[in-house]
Order: structure tokens, then C-alpha cells, then sequence
């Protein structure tokens, strides 16, 4: 039975193989090691309502990125989203305010992350300690 969108992982959007069509709870992902069954990867997943899962009977999930047991979970076909970037009129109106070189968004939360870390930790800028 062909599938009529790729199932990508909700992480990476690596491809999930065909023959994957009941995930177990153990299943990852081949790219990136992230589990699948995941709330992230369901069609019930939405996070505008309560415990953001549309489905009424299912029991809570308090982390929606670990493999869990709900008996509720179907695969979503649009469960990766891609990395978030500013809308063109909102990036132009930085690029205005702070100049054109504008870092990517997804680099300016993995420098401030690791910054972060190194500052919990005590460590100097190569990260040597």
C-alpha cells in the first residue's frame, strides 16, 4: 500500500522507509536517532488546543518529543514542519533597523544555547575550560 505523502521525521524530515507502517514504540529515526512514535508525529497533534492533542480520550503526554504508548497515535504526514525563518517583510524590516547581515535564526539559538551552557559551566570561548 503506497502512501500518498512521504512520512518524514518530525526532527530532521528525513524519509521514514515505506515498510514502516505501524510504528512500534521503539522505532527512531535512521537520520538523527529521534524517536517516531512521537505526539510531534501525529495527525491529533495540535498545539492551539488542551494538552495539544485533538484527541478527546487519549491520556496525557507530558513530553511531546519521547516515544509514549497512546494507543490514539497515527502517523501524520505533515508532522515535520522544516526550520522556522522570518516572513520576507519582517526580515527586510530588521535588516533596515540592524544592517543587512542578519545571522540565520536557527544559528542565532545554537550560538545563544551554547553560550549559555558555556557561561553554566564556566568554560572560556574555545570551550577548553
Amino acid at each position: 500500500m503506497s502512501r500518498s505523502a512521504p512520512f518524514r521525521c518530525w526532527h530532521c524530515g528525513d524519509v521514514i522507509p515505506e515498510d514502516i507502517s505501524l510504528l512500534r514504540r521503539e522505532e527512531t529515526c535512521t537520520a538523527c536517532g529521534a524517536d517516531l512514535k512521537v505526539c510531534k508525529s501525529c495527525t491529533f497533534y495540535n498545539t492551539s488546543v488542551s494538552d495539544a492533542c485533538e484527541e478527546p480520550i487519549a491520556g496525557l503526554v507530558t513530553n511531546k518529543e519521547r516515544a509514549n504508548f497512546c494507543d490514539y497515535f497515527t502517523f501524520s504526514a505533515k508532522a515535520y514542519r522544516g526550520t522556522a525563518s522570518l516572513p520576507s517583510p519582517e526580515r527586510d524590516a530588521l535588516a533596515a533597523l540592524f544592517g543587512d547581515d542578519l545571522p540565520a535564526p536557527e544559528n542565532v539559538v545554537e550560538e545563544s544555547s551554547r553560550s549559555e551552557l558555556d557561561k553554566l559551566f564556566g568554560l572560556d570561548d574555545d570551550g577548553d575550560g
